[in-house]
């Protein structure tokens, strides 16, 4: 069967995409405990975005800026722990992350603003402040679920009917 991600990615137009080295496949397999779809993982490993990639309002990473997406920079290193690998982003800096908690391998965006913290998540609803300690399921809690699983968020990129959410958006949710 097609790799769907491989065909997605390589119709985004002016993407440039590089062979993947086998410290930087082995750096995502350490990071993920060797538990991220294989979707996902075939893709990149054949062939990776060299750099970041837009297409609508997200940017897909390469493999340089996943690593460092999910060490480095916040949210993204507060969620490895938990279980949420970022692979992508928002225009607004929202980690798009695959659960990897769940053989589904459901598909989430997680706010900078919401999930920055490692102790805490705040927000403010109703002109009242809240607060939630920082844990998987109050992340989950507060993330909207982009897809089901990653088949079906690869599926909902290729059709144009993926709906990405705005902090306000996800606060109502809640």
């Amino acid at each position: 069967m097609d790799n769907q991600f491989i065909a997605f990615l390589n119709s985004i137009d002016d993407i440039v995409t590089e062979n993947s080295t086998e410290s930087n496949i082995a750096k995502i397999l350490e990071l993920s405990s060797n538990r991220l779809p294989a979707m996902l993982l075939d893709a990149y490993t054949v062939s990776a975005p060299k750099e970041d990639t837009e297409f609508e309002d997200l940017v897909f990473y390469g493999l340089d800026r996943m690593i460092d997406e999910n060490t480095n920079y916040v949210p993204g290193a507060n969620l490895l722990p938990l279980g949420l690998f970022t692979f992508a982003s928002t225009f607004d800096g929202d980690s798009i992350c695959i659960d990897m908690n769940d053989t589904a391998f459901p598909v989430y965006q997680c706010s900078h603003s919401l999930h920055s913290g490692e102790d805490d998540i705040y927000y403010s609803k109703n002109s009242k402040m809240h607060e939630l300690p920082f844990c998987y399921e109050n992340v989950i809690k507060t993330a909207p679920r982009l897809a089901d699983n990653f088949e079906g968020f690869v599926s909902l990129l290729s059709s144009g009917e993926l709906q990405t959410y705005s902090v306000s958006d996800m606060i109502a949710r809640l």
